[in-house]
């Protein structure tokens, strides 16, 4: 059996890339956040308050540059609350204004904090060596977390890994999904709601990772989070 040729890269995205430096592009990718919603609700819980980059517990900016500086403690730390503040600064960048499932969440969290904490620990310490496992941690069978599927845990996977360029956990939601889907010949977009399984994932993952290796030059080594972001930009 011949091994398939590897897709090309798309020309729109080498555009997107040669006029979007990566300091522009990933790491100074953020929100002005309402922090204090977040922070009245779960001030009780490991990891909290959460900050903004100003340090302000009421609202402030959560970059992608900011929530890497927190990766190096969240797979170590023992207590969890590292972990769990890499996880709630990571879910409220990606919730934005939107709460429909904030409050199931929490919940979630409150009725087994010790091993949800153990959980997210162990999660970031493998996301930049074993995929596979960091995913299956949060998602077993179900999500881990109530009201908390891929299209989130992921991100909490991508951040743990400190913006090195080749972490191997990115961020795999419906709109980046849905551009994938446009170059493969099996549609990654799942046909019910949101939730998708490691394979789902992995295909993701190694699609915008090879990409990211064409689209590398001895000038310039492309991060596979830099075709995440295109991907994003252009999922609509």
């Amino acid at each position: 059996m011949t091994t398939p040729a590897p897709l090309q890269a798309p020309a729109d995205l080498k555009e997107h890339l040669s006029t979007n430096p990566r300091s522009q592009a990933i790491d100074e990718h953020g929100f002005d956040l309402n922090l204090a919603y977040w922070n009245t609700r779960i001030g009780h819980l490991p990891g909290a308050p959460i900050r903004g980059e100003n340090g302000d517990i009421t609202r402030g900016r959560i970059s992608r540059g900011s929530l890497f500086a927190m990766a190096g403690a969240a797979g170590q730390d023992e207590s969890n609350e590292a972990a769990y503040a890499l996880f709630w600064h990571s879910l409220a960048w990606g919730t934005g204004t939107s709460h429909r499932n904030t409050a199931r969440r929490i919940a979630s969290i409150e009725s087994d904090i010790m091993g949800i904490g153990n959980a997210l620990r162990r999660a970031a310490f493998v996301a930049p060596t074993d995929p596979e496992a960091a995913f299956r941690t949060l998602k077993p069978r179900t999500s881990l977390i109530k009201g908390l599927g891929p299209n989130f845990s992921t991100k909490y996977l991508y951040f743990a890994g400190a913006g090195q360029l080749e972490h191997p956990c990115l961020i795999v939601d419906k709109r980046v999904m849905t551009t994938l889907s446009r170059y493969t010949e099996k549609p990654l977009t799942p046909k019910h709601g949101t939730g998708y399984g490691y394979g789902t994932y992995a295909t993701a993952i190694e699609l915008m990772a090879d990409w990211a290796r064409q689209l590398t030059t001895p000038v310039r080594q492309i991060g596979f989070d830099e075709v995440e972001r295109w991907a994003f930009k252009v999922g609509k």
